[in-house]
């Protein structure tokens, strides 16, 4: 779902995500509006029973009659308005679902970085709770709000036909009542999009408080960590009652005013009546409709803050679905070969800092490429241009002959399997995490898979064995094993290239051993682009591309680099060190 359309109004931008829903929200509202105007009738039966009574008129068949029709209008009222309120909150939940799965879909198409930029806490901000706050703003909102004015109004028409001077002074209050409602709504969407966004930063806070405070507590930085989430609690506690002081007075004012319909009324009607302008039942009539009416009035009064709040929900939502994407065809295109050419290629994340700088690379099928280099040195965002996470700011990276931004990522993806140092499990069981490379693969193929990444053993001592849940982002399982099961679903995908991100880098010296044996068999007669940090690994490379600073410094075979290019020869070096460091420690 494109969100192509321009529009500002939150109503607009709701009834986007309700396309298809709009002609059975228009029988919710009719039914609510019928059940509002069946509501007066009780109102008006009462009237007329008052007026029986006092003029000693009323019978005991119509006042029978008049109590059954009353109760059969409430009945009514209560049928129609639950049919109402079934139908829009049917639609409520297939639109939250209609949002949820487009900003799904969305995150698959933006590039990575919009993803990695943006705090967790945010995105589950954007995906739980603005868009739990619109399921009210759908299911209630929508068809209330029309029937809210329809039943006051409808009510106030009836006056006016009875007695025109009682409708007027029905109505007296309501200027005051305006006045008040207008000083309520200054500087309203200031103030909410102030709301938002300190419940946004709270929401992140939390987050990040959580999921770090293994590393508070190692290091003692309780206070310091804890201060920080106090803060953004007392940002949202502040903006929130910074907001309804502002709100609560004029509030109060609002409810304590609106209400006063007899005011002005009762005595004008005393007056009339006096005068032998008036009827009783007529009198009593234009008394007890407009009670009816304080319910609904009241509720419209509060709609301007529902709009308010659905607006800022709704403003988050579209914006992020109004993110650029990468822009992918959809029809496949012929590939040459399997190389890739990076061709004067630079990049920016979106902060407009250049990390890569005038690249020029060319990497052929079959061989093995390692690119290596300091910390920052711009490995891994080269790998990731190969891969279609991101594209390049300027120049173009080529694979098989074509533009990666003219391939279908459907197509790319095929090609690639891409193994990073940051592994992750969806909290699913194994199995399913290692068909992810295969969705159609058998259980028996899935097991080979994992046979070959060196994962069966430790795989089949788990209590469910293959059946076993992962874990939230696989935390069941240690670093080396999550490695290994993605190592599996690598080999399950049989793709031509293997991109590996660093795959080793966080294992330990136990799991280290067998996620090198896994590799080995994922990268047999496959074209292989390694990104590496321990250069011992990649020594016997077809080509070695050394990179500082985001350029290319060298490239060539282990011993060229060792002569010609003095930042090789500074890594290797610093690595035969470490790695008699290691043995020393052994020994």
């Amino acid at each position: 779902m494109e969100t192509s359309e321009k529009t500002s109004n939150a109503l607009a931008k709701l009834f986007y995500f309700m396309q298809g829903d709009k002609p059975r929200m228009a029988v919710s509202l009719v039914l609510a509006c019928l059940g509002e105007a069946l509501g007066m009738l009780p109102y008006l039966a009462i009237a007329l029973l008052a007026a029986g009574l006092i003029e000693g008129t009323l019978t005991l068949e119509t006042a029978a009659l008049l109590a059954t029709g009353a109760a059969c209008a409430h009945i009514a009222k209560f049928f129609l308005t639950w049919h109402s309120s079934m139908t829009s909150h049917r639609i409520a939940f297939k639109a939250l679902r209609t949002m949820r799965e487009s900003m799904a879909e969305k995150m698959a198409r933006v590039p990575m970085g919009e993803i990695i930029d943006t705090p967790t806490g945010t995105i589950k901000n954007r995906f739980i709770d603005n868009v739990n706050v619109l399921e009210d703003s759908i299911a209630h909102f929508m068809p209330e709000l029309p029937s809210n004015v329809f039943g006051p109004l409808l009510g106030f028409i009836i006056v006016f036909i009875l007695d025109w001077r009682m409708g007027l002074a029905s109505l007296a209050t309501i200027p005051l009542g305006i006045l008040f409602y207008a000083a309520m709504m200054r500087d309203y969407q200031t103030k909410m999009e102030t709301y938002v966004t300190s419940e946004q930063h709270l929401n992140s806070s939390l987050v990040e408080y959580v999921n770090g405070i293994q590393v508070i507590k190692a290091f003692g930085r309780t206070a310091s960590s804890y201060a920080a989430f106090s803060d953004a609690v007392n940002d949202y506690h502040d903006s929130t009652i910074s907001w309804f002081k502002q709100s609560w007075v004029w509030m109060a004012a609002i409810r304590s005013v609106m209400p006063c319909t007899l005011l002005v009324a009762l005595p004008l009607g005393v007056l009339f009546m006096s005068q032998n302008t008036l009827s009783l039942p007529v009198f009593l009539t234009c008394i007890v409709i407009p009670l009816s009416c304080i319910g609904p009035v009241m509720k419209f009064a509060q709609a301007a803050s529902q709009i308010a709040v659905m607006d800022a929900c709704l403003n988050v939502i579209w914006d992020f679905l109004g993110t650029p994407e990468l822009k992918r065809p959809t029809k496949r295109v012929e590939l040459t070969d399997e190389g890739f050419a990076l061709n004067h290629v630079s990049f920016s994340y979106r902060s407009g800092i250049e990390v890569l700088h005038d690249i020029n690379l060319t990497t052929k099928p079959g061989q093995i490429t390692a690119i290596v280099g300091p910390s920052g040195s711009g490995k891994s965002t080269i790998a990731k241009l190969m891969a279609g996470f991101w594209d390049a700011t300027d120049g173009c990276v080529n694979f098989g002959g074509q533009d990666v931004r003219d391939i279908p990522s459907s197509q790319l993806a095929e090609h690639i399997s891409y193994v990073s140092q940051d592994t992750f499990l969806f909290d699913m069981s194994i199995a399913d995490n290692i068909r992810l490379g295969c969705p159609d693969a058998t259980d028996d193929e899935v097991r080979k898979a994992a046979i070959l990444a060196h994962c069966d053993e430790f795989i089949c001592a788990l209590p469910q064995g293959y059946a076993t849940l992962a874990g939230e982002a696989g935390g069941r399982l240690s670093g080396g094993e999550r490695q290994r099961i993605a190592i599996a679903r690598a080999i399950l995908k049989d793709a031509s290239i293997i991109i590996l991100d660093e795959a080793t880098a966080y294992a330990d010296p136990e799991n280290e051993s067998f996620v090198e044996q896994a590799l080995t068999e994922l990268v047999a007669h496959k074209t292989l682009i390694v990104i590496a940090h321990r250069l011992s690994t990649i020594q016997h490379a077809d080509c070695i591309v050394v990179m500082d600073e985001g350029r290319i410094v060298g490239r060539g075979l282990h011993r060229e680099l060792l002569t010609n290019c003095p930042t090789y020869a500074r890594m290797w070096e610093s690595h035969i060190q470490t790695l008699g460091l290691e043995e020393g420690a052994c020994k």
